[in-house]
């Protein structure tokens, strides 16, 4: 069959882990790769639906899938709304964490043929199989149709028990004008079960690792490339400290020479120093990790599992060490906590210790967590513009602040921050410009939207957006 994926095109602002409207989304790549290796003709995109028909026209496909988070379903909610109208007889699908939780309402918005509940790298294929072979309405777990106002296969989030052997990426996956940075999977899922994140629903709280000869092989693979620039996309690199060793002492044997960037965990930090010491000699240029608040009783609230004393620890250990850091800190926690006392005082904490960078979002309930659960059953969820769950936004009803306070604390907290660093942020800048944890362009990026901020008096979200 030939098969035509696609990315969204958006403009959406917010965390970076958000913006990702003009990237190729790598697990679409790993399914690609997946269809292709299946034999199936299969090219990825980034499109939305004002160009969708170049494409379409292009490559003839039989079925088009896309992919997206919260803050892009909009985009290819159009986008799908847009080829049945125009290509009836194309099948359809679509995945991703929000289609995952949300299928339901997916299906009506859209009317798509398909949704994929899960990981799509062995039940994609299986559904072209039976999609060449006649069979529309196929028992598939995870690939969930609809017919007869009925749900079929939806009875579970279906994930790989194995990932060991993913798929080879490879750059022909995608169409000649597009091109992608490679990231590295080592493992998948998570154990911990932070109240706003969706990675432990995604995951029901599974935790799968891949060898380090595995992963080493498509290091060198990527190298063979010219990249020497990697993300780890795990959602924590260091959660396995033997493996971690292990992969270290791996790098040093093979004498590879590469950057990479990751995250971690404020405990795993603190119990194993020189772990990340032997990190910053293997190229580890910059590590991300969240703290989230200052606030001991939203910490336990938010099940971190983490406390001050902790956190202040990881945060000499990491000015130790030649590596770049990140912290990411929230606004609001959902509940009492949420007055301008208590955001204040986050706000204080943050701008009173000597981090690296900051990264802080509005706290924001993505289908699937158990705040979004929580808030739906207090009838507190504002409203559903997806594209405002970029966590920018304020989209629920916080109990001690309007959520327009909420929104204008966001540029009060980046400014109070950063101000506080003072003529250290030259250094910051610079040994991540030497580590290759940062490029200039961010850099500048993040000047321009303080200008457009200050000087323009732009609307601080907007002048986030792309």
């Amino acid at each position: 069959m030939k098969v035509l994926l696609v990315s969204p095109r958006s403009t959406t602002g917010g965390l970076e882990s958000l913006r990702k409207g003009n990237q190729i989304l790598q697990g679409l790549l790993y399914v690609a790769a997946s269809a292709r290796d299946a034999g199936h003709q299969v090219t990825v995109v980034i499109a939305d639906r004002e160009n969708v028909d170049g494409f379409i026209k292009r490559y003839q496909p039989d079925l088009l899938g896309v992919s997206c988070v919260s803050s892009t379903y909009p985009c290819m909610r159009d986008l799908l709304l847009y080829v049945k109208q125009n290509y009836p007889k194309l099948k359809t699908i679509i995945g991703g964490h929000h289609a995952t939780f949300m299928y339901k309402e997916v299906f009506a918005d859209t009317k798509v043929d398909y949704v994929c509940r899960g990981e799509g790298e062995e039940i994609f294929p299986k559904l072209l199989k039976e999609l060449e072979q006649g069979n529309s309405e196929p028992d598939i777990p995870g690939i969930v149709f609809r017919k007869g106002g009925q749900y079929f296969n939806d009875a579970e989030i279906v994930i790989m028990k194995d990932i060991e052997h993913l798929p080879k990426i490879t750059k022909d996956l995608c169409a000649p004008e597009f091109s992608f940075k490679p990231k590295i999977v080592s493992s998948r899922g998570c154990p911990y079960d932070c109240s706003f994140c969706s990675i432990s629903a995604f995951y029901a709280g599974s935790y799968r690792k891949r060898s380090v000869e595995a992963v080493i092989n498509e290091i060198k693979e990527y190298l063979s490339w010219g990249e020497d620039s990697f993300w780890f996309h795990d959602d924590n690199l260091t959660l396995d400290p033997a493996w971690m060793l292990r992969f270290c002492e791996a790098i040093e044997a093979e004498g590879l020479k590469f950057h990479y960037n990751c995250m971690s965990r404020v405990d795993t930090i603190c119990t194993n120093p020189l772990l990340f010491a032997r990190m910053a000699k293997t190229g580890c240029s910059l590590v991300s990790i969240g703290i989230e608040s200052g606030i001991p009783e939203v910490l336990e609230r938010m099940h971190k599992k983490i406390d001050i004393k902790q956190i202040k620890q990881a945060i000499m250990i990491m000015n130790s060490l030649d590596i770049s850091h990140n912290w990411y800190m929230i606004l609001g926690s959902g509940d009492e906590f949420d007055t301008p006392r208590h955001i204040k005082q986050n706000i204080r904490f943050f701008s009173g210790l000597p981090l690296g960078y900051v990264v802080i979002s509005i706290l924001t309930p993505f289908p699937g967590t158990e705040l979004f659960h929580k808030l739906l059953g207090e009838n507190r969820i504002r409203h559903y513009n997806w594209e405002d769950y970029d966590a920018m936004h304020c989209v629920y009803q916080p109990l001690g602040i309007s959520p327009e306070a909420m929104e204008k604390y966001l540029p009060r907290a980046y400014l109070q921050v950063y101000l506080s660093k003072g003529w250290r942020l030259i250094p910051l800048f610079f040994s991540s410009f030497r580590r290759k944890a940062m490029h200039p362009s961010a850099i500048i990026s993040a000047l321009t939207t303080v200008f457009q901020y200050l000087v323009l008096r732009k609307n601080f979200q907007q002048a986030l957006r792309k």
